[in-house]
């Protein structure tokens, strides 16, 4: 047993870690693509008043805003009824390429993770994989725990460590999109992200459980 653990703990922490950011970078695109999560939060958040549009209009320049950042082929930020600033037109830029490095991490580590947990598989070894996920599943619990104390300080940190520039601090009158961006929506899209990562740890660690390879 402990010459199979050996053998297999470079594979096991690689299938571990491809998992990992595989549901952390679905987590990320299912929040980027599903936009009746921004829609309930109109309401929730007061998103109106805030700023004076109906919820019909801030829907609109929501899509108009995902479709620039999620589409390759539309290279220039036009939202009908939200002008912006040089700053924040570089800012969606540098958002935009982050998105597109989660798509490719999406794709690699879905791959790693298919081939890694078909080589365990194939040698009855995928219960190995139980141990390092359920170090993994540590990080979504203490972010999720971050997200409900220190939220604040957490998104402050996010844009410290993603952005060398200060770029996503926003003046309303020159980007007036922040308002419709309240941070209560961030935090909603962190929550869900981490949430997604939990539930899906958790589930692969169950399924793993249940082949009852040994």
């Amino acid at each position: 047993m402990d010459y199979l653990t050996r053998t297999y703990r470079v594979p096991k922490w690689i299938t571990s870690i491809a998992l990992f950011l595989f549901f952390l970078s679905l987590g990320i695109t299912f929040v980027i693509f599903f936009e009746p999560m921004y829609h309930w939060s109109i309401g929730w958040f007061g998103v109106e008043k805030l700023t004076g549009y109906s919820a019909d209009t801030l829907k609109m320049n929501y899509h108009e805003l995902i479709g620039y950042l999620t589409n390759p082929l539309i290279d220039t930020l036009k939202m009908t009824d939200f002008p912006s600033s040089q700053q924040g037109l570089f800012h969606f830029f540098e958002v935009k390429r982050l998105f597109f490095v989660n798509f490719a991490v999406l794709l690699a580590s879905g791959l790693i993770s298919f081939f890694g947990v078909r080589y365990l598989r194939q040698r009855r070894q995928t219960w190995q994989l139980r141990r390092p996920i359920r170090w993994l599943v540590l990080i979504p619990v203490v972010v999720c725990f971050a997200i409900a104390a220190f939220f604040d300080t957490l998104f402050v940190k996010f844009h410290q460590v993603f952005f060398n520039n200060d770029a996503w601090m926003f003046d309303p009158k020159n980007d007036p999109i922040i308002l419709a961006l309240p941070e209560e929506f961030f935090m909603l899209c962190f929550a869900v992200v981490f949430t997604f990562l939990l539930v899906g740890l958790l589930g692969t660690n169950v399924a793993i459980k249940r082949l009852k390879e040994i």
